[in-house]
């Protein structure tokens, strides 16, 4: 809190600005005044004015702030200003406080909402601002703050909106912190999996998670963690990531399989080479060595591929014929 001093209070009247009259009713003093207008007038310390007399006495505090006027400087101004003062006493102060409103998480998160919407986050994800202090400014400005840029950090769900407001002459500029979350699907152990166990579907859950929660390299599609691997012991209800899962090759490159071909009811199957190595539920390229062409197949255990419905065969080449020839020739 200020103390007003009478160099100041007095500076409007020696500008010229106020002129004293002659001593009016008996006026009383305000013992706290709190302004809604950049300058401090009479009628904001005394009350029981006439409507002439009032004036602009010198510059309001700053929004929030406040002065006090001491007795001594309460005197000058009353006998200055011809105010007849009724109440005047050796301890008699005023406190004149500037009105003001402070910018809150409200006024701007509209903004930072259509400012994120713009760069893809969905409707459905939970916006949060930990901790705010926006800048004060006089309650009698309608002025409210805009949004100047917004960076947003999609691998780690945060986010830094930058703001300006022009406000009480001055433009002034802040910033609000915050991080973006949704519930998003994970694969979990359904039960204790033990170290170099295959996992299988049995084996594992679906579950709903905050995106927060859920670590780096958490499996969010079941099918590419079954027929793996666990590197390490996984406890039931854990998060199963690649890094404590290991790919296992069920078919290597040139290994024998059975092509399996379902359509319209029939079932047909076919001898094939593998022309990749891969594990359960990949998909690799197989060679029919008798019709030399290549297919497409899904793995559905170490021996069977399924050929993908729609698939299109292709002739082989010279080179993978070859091929197929000599590891028809080592499997015989």
């Amino acid at each position: 809190m200020k103390s007003l001093t009478f160099g100041l209070i007095l500076a409007a009247c020696i500008n010229g600005s106020c002129i004293a009259s002659p001593y009016a009713d008996a006026a009383t003093l305000r013992r706290a005044t709190v302004l809604h207008h950049p300058q401090v007038r009479l009628s904001d310390i005394f009350k029981g004015l006439d409507a002439d007399q009032d004036c602009d006495l010198g510059q309001a505090p700053t929004p929030g702030e406040s002065i006090v006027i001491s007795s001594a400087q309460l005197e000058a101004i009353a006998q200055q200003y011809g105010v007849e003062w009724s109440d005047i006493s050796a301890t008699a102060q005023t406190t004149l406080t500037r009105a003001s409103r402070t910018i809150s998480q409200d006024d701007i998160m509209p903004q930072i909402v259509a400012g994120l919407k713009d760069r893809g986050v969905p409707d459905s994800a939970a916006i949060d601002i930990a901790t705010f202090s926006g800048p004060t400014i006089s309650a009698d400005q309608n002025v409210q703050p805009q949004l100047t840029n917004i960076v947003y950090d999609a691998t780690h769900g945060r986010f830094s909106a930058f703001f300006s407001i022009n406000a009480d002459g001055a433009a002034k500029t802040f910033r609000a912190d915050g991080t973006i979350s949704s519930q998003v699907e994970a694969v979990i152990a359904s039960h204790d999996i033990a170290m170099g166990e295959i996992i299988s579907a049995s084996d594992i859950e679906m579950g709903q998670f905050n995106s927060r929660s859920l670590p780096l390299q958490a499996i969010k599609n079941p099918s590419s963690v079954i027929g793996r691997s666990a590197r390490r012991a996984i406890p039931a209800h854990a998060f199963l990531t690649a890094e404590i899962t290991s790919r296992i090759s069920l078919v290597d490159k040139g290994a024998p399989v059975v092509l399996d071909l379902s359509s319209a009811g029939i079932h047909l199957t076919a001898s094939g080479v593998a022309l990749d190595t891969g594990g359960i539920g990949e998909r690799i390229h197989v060679l029919n060595p008798v019709s030399k062409m290549i297919v497409i197949g899904e793995i559905i255990d170490k021996s069977h591929v399924s050929v993908m419905p729609g698939t299109t065969p292709t002739p082989a080449n010279a080179r993978e014929a070859h091929f197929s020839g000599e590891q028809t020739q080592q499997h015989i």
